[in-house]
């Protein structure tokens, strides 16, 4: 292996890790503490009482870091990249199998889903609707303003045709 091809890979691979700890650990923390201060300061009561919530709340974390974590790997074995998109870290191979089979961003819909798992299991009102609603939104954004055009420059046709065929953002059987 070069040690341009080593140098790609480390920095890959401090991607993963680096955007993972911030998604999976550092965001759901500062979610957490504000979501349930807003919920005493704004008066919201829980959503559901206990052990239901629990009961609701970890088959859902658990799905969407089941997405998540397929669409990570994915994203790294196959389309030999992270999901940073930075130069040296994005993908060089279109993705369109595994988790991407089933729609173009499962990484944010595993993502959703582990926001949503989080406010049942912490019975938070605005972490489950509110920060959901909040970090739903910022990620939808950022990939239709930003990652479809950087997708479609770099992939060109063989991104437009993906499209077409694979949901946005709901895993969907792919389209004919």
């Amino acid at each position: 292996m070069s040690q341009q091809n080593e140098r790609k890979l480390r920095l890959r691979i401090f991607a993963v890790i680096w955007s993972g700890i911030l998604v999976i650990i550092v965001f759901p923390i500062i979610g957490i503490l504000v979501s349930l201060l807003l919920d005493s300061i704004l008066g919201l009561s829980i959503i559901l009482p206990p052990p239901i919530n629990t009961l609701i709340g970890i088959p859902i974390l658990t799905c969407g870091f089941f997405w998540a974590i397929w669409a990570n790997l994915d994203i790294f074995r196959r389309g030999k990249g992270s999901p940073v998109p930075l130069k040296d870290t994005q993908t060089t191979i279109l993705v369109v199998k595994g988790p991407y089979k089933f729609c173009r961003n499962p990484m944010i819909f595993g993502y959703i889903l582990v926001w949503i798992g989080l406010g049942f299991l912490f019975n938070s009102f605005f972490l489950l609707i509110g920060f959901s609603i909040i970090m739903t939104s910022l990620l939808v954004i950022f990939v239709k303003l930003w990652e479809e055009n950087n997708l479609e420059e770099r992939f060109g046709d063989s991104y437009r045709e993906y499209k077409k065929k694979v949901s946005f953002l709901i895993p969907l059987p792919p389209k004919k």
